[in-house]
């Protein structure tokens, strides 16, 4: 940790070094899998969480501030286990990496590296054996996350057998955007909730949001949990940025090319709104 932490320099005193996983099976059944590590005037917490969902217990959410494990990349294969949760995975590379400086300013950064746009999975979960289809991304935050000037955070990625989207979009007075198909940058897009289209590839992809993974005040629940660990936090977290509302979906997709369905899929993807209705 010593030599990623000099690779990621900050001017003030923040770090967080946070990794998503997530695996599909075939019969819908998905897990989410977070592990964090954050910095913060020379105190340490970790972080992990754990969002299950299948079709016929519904979404489960475990999350716990110990003891926490940090995925180990071999190559082209990333393996990450967690005995509290009873849970270990083997991701295995499908695609080319993709990298993103998704923020950049005098006190910090925010590096964005996805791994593994698209991954075999293999997954041991109680006594059973589970494979599908999967994702790994890693991002690096040295600069408090509240500086990072946006009103909404939208983020995405769409796989099926053919085509792996992944999508970020920071929308304030100024609008950043990126998009990847099939690990190609692709300029000027329209992202919604329930649509992404990509007018210069003449596609469109629909998004039925049928299953919400999350919707809550995320970011209020880990705070308030964080405080033990991190005296005086609380008080640092702008009111508007401590109260937005999240929303993850897993949704069944269709992509299509001159509103001519091409194949279907499955994404996860998520609004953050920093600008809530009160």
């Amino acid at each position: 940790m010593k030599e990623e932490d000099d690779k990621h320099k900050s001017a003030g005193n923040f770090y967080l070094n946070k990794w998503f996983l997530d695996f599909i099976a075939d019969d819908g059944e998905t897990m989410i899998f977070y592990s964090a590590q954050l910095k913060w005037y020379g105190l340490s917490v970790s972080y992990t969480s754990w969002i299950h969902y299948d079709l016929s217990s519904g979404t489960h959410v475990k999350s716990r501030f110990h003891n926490v494990e940090t995925p180990f990349l071999d190559g082209n294969v990333i393996t990450w286990e967690d005995k509290k949760f009873g849970v270990s995975g083997t991701w295995e590379s499908l695609s080319e990496c993709l990298q993103a400086r998704i923020f950049d300013s005098p006190e910090g950064s925010l590096e964005w590296e996805c791994f593994q746009p698209a991954s075999r999975v293999t997954l041991k979960f109680k006594d059973r054996i589970i494979t599908g289809k999967g994702y790994v991304e890693q991002l690096i935050l040295t600069a408090l996350p509240w500086k990072i000037p946006m009103d909404q955070l939208r983020w995405g990625r769409f796989g099926s057998a053919e085509n792996t989207i992944v999508w970020i979009e920071l929308k304030g007075e100024e609008t950043k955007q990126w998009l990847w198909l099939n690990g190609g940058k692709v300029e000027n897009c329209s992202i919604l909730d329930n649509q992404i289209s990509m007018p210069g590839k003449e596609l469109t992809l629909n998004l039925d949001r049928g299953v919400v993974l999350e919707s809550e005040k995320k970011i209020f629940q880990v705070v308030r949990k964080l405080i033990r660990y991190l005296p005086g936090f609380g008080k640092t977290v702008p009111m508007n940025f401590l109260m937005a509302d999240e929303y993850k979906w897993l949704s069944k997709a269709q992509l299509h090319s001159n509103s001519v369905k091409m194949e279907n899929g499955m994404a996860i993807h998520e609004l953050v709104n920093f600008n809530p209705v009160t």
